[in-house]
């Protein structure tokens, strides 16, 4: 399985130059690997697709990141959004009750918060 580290050497000079040596020592398999990588790095169509591939991997991550980036941006958006309203549906019930227990009738605070009755008594009912 050394043999799959040869694809992570070809950026990495010392990764390669270790390969080479487990390979000249002890290693067939990976010697045989190397041999044919060599061979088949000095041909242009392979190196071509070779640089092809890692282009398309590269670009395909690239847009994998910008894409969670994208969602991670939304869902922060999504989230403030949410916890503004909340923040204001939070605000109108303290107010209301605050009218309530001051002895206003559910039906000025609603004239006043222009809201129906109806949803003036079902926050003071939650509370």
């Amino acid at each position: 399985m050394r043999w799959l580290l040869l694809l992570a050497a070809n950026e990495d000079q010392n990764l390669t130059e270790t390969l080479e040596a487990i390979a000249l020592e002890q290693d067939e398999t990976l010697q045989k690997a190397i041999q044919k990588w060599d061979n088949m790095s000095h041909n242009q169509q392979f190196r071509r697709e070779y640089e092809a591939r890692e282009k398309v991997l590269l670009d395909e991550k690239a847009a994998v990141a910008h894409a969670e980036k994208k969602g991670i941006e939304k869902g922060r958006k999504e989230g403030r959004e949410e916890g503004r309203e909340e923040g204001r549906e939070e605000g109108e019930a303290r107010i209301i009750r605050k009218l309530y227990e001051n002895g206003m009738a559910p039906e000025d605070i609603a004239h006043h918060v222009g809201m129906n009755t109806a949803e003036v008594q079902r926050i003071l009912e939650l509370s």
